[in-house]
């Protein structure tokens, strides 16, 4: 199956492309010249909008259709400060020591990794780590337990539960 993030998987089973608005088969996206995939580094982002416009114009599309989600600016900002109430030394993995390829490990995923980082509940991770203990549940459990304490502790004129919508002890 292609990953293109413009191919949609329509409920009849059927493929489609998001830019166009056409049904196609796979050999078509596979093949297709606007074919594009996931980004997650900010240069290519604004390298592939540039090519978004360019797209648009050419196929008689508006830009936004074409248009890829950006990152704004106040979330930008948490990310470059981000810190960890776990360890004063971010410039190592927690785990293994390691100082090469380091990643920031959000304790509460999805709709709360913002308050992850705005409360300081990360952990700092060697790549290696972070790919072995990202789907482990326990440990995932016992850092969300501990994330608990931690904000209870810190912040005790706010609500946990309030902020991140669910008990973890």
């Amino acid at each position: 199956m292609s990953n293109c993030k413009h191919l949609k998987l329509k409920l009849d089973r059927t493929l489609e492309c998001k830019l166009t608005g056409k049904k196609i088969t796979w050999i078509q996206c596979k093949n297709c010249k606007l074919r594009e995939f996931k980004i997650n580094n900010s240069i290519n982002a604004q390298y592939n909008v540039k090519k978004c416009k360019k797209n648009a114009k050419m196929h008689n599309i508006s830009q936004k259709q074409c248009k890829l989600k950006q990152r704004t600016a106040k979330l930008n900002k948490l990310e470059r400060n981000r810190s960890s109430l776990f360890t004063q030394d971010t410039s190592k993995c927690m785990f293994c020591g390691s100082k090469h390829n380091l990643t920031w490990h959000e304790i509460y995923p999805g709709r709360n990794r913002r308050n992850s980082i705005k409360y300081k509940l990360c952990l700092r991770m060697c790549l290696d780590c972070h790919e072995e203990k990202q789907e482990d549940i326990e440990f995932n459990n016992y850092w969300k337990q501990k994330g608990q304490l931690a904000f209870i502790t810190n912040y005790p004129d706010l609500d946990f539960v309030n902020v991140f919508k669910r008990n973890y002890l």
